[in-house]
């Protein structure tokens, strides 16, 4: 759980578990009357990888090529 701040600056609440989990979550998030803004599944690496600088820029730029396509819809990566 965490905290992060919405488009506007507003405090949001940030949970995360585990994907069997979700519907557990989804459900009890529900039973306290709270809608939540949003509800994804995302891949969260566990171990991250670090890189030479340069060699860092060069996966980033990709990155970011990949999210600039119109047809891709995430990216995830372990770059540390």
């Amino acid at each position: 759980m965490g905290e992060g701040t919405g488009e506007k600056g507003e405090k949001q609440l940030i949970i995360r578990c585990d994907f069997s989990d979700f519907g557990k979550l989804q459900a009890a998030i529900e039973a306290k009357g709270l809608t939540p803004i949003s509800a994804d599944s995302e891949y969260i690496a566990e171990n991250l990888i670090e890189l030479p600088e340069e060699k860092a820029n060069e996966v980033l730029e990709l990155v970011d090529s990949l999210e600039q396509d119109e047809d891709v819809q995430r990216v995830f990566h372990n770059l540390g």
